[in-house]
């Protein structure tokens, strides 16, 4: 039987899974812990936007020198 391992466990994890996902709505988690730690919340997403434009940005790069190789 699977551990469900794979699947996210906590709400930052499962909140990264909306976004990785594309839902557009706002994410809520079922049963917010009492004390948010709202800092490491905001971190972790701004941690994740700058990977998301950084990899779109080397994605732009790899499709120009295609486009460059080709002409």
């Amino acid at each position: 039987m699977g551990s469900g391992s794979t699947r996210p466990n906590n709400a930052d994890e499962k909140m990264m899974a909306a976004i990785e996902r594309g839902d557009q709505g706002e994410f809520k988690d079922r049963k917010p812990v009492k004390s948010a730690d709202k800092k490491l919340i905001k971190e972790k997403k701004a941690k994740f936007d700058k990977s998301r434009e950084k990899s779109e940005k080397l994605k732009a790069l790899r499709l120009a020198a295609e486009k460059e190789a080709k002409a």
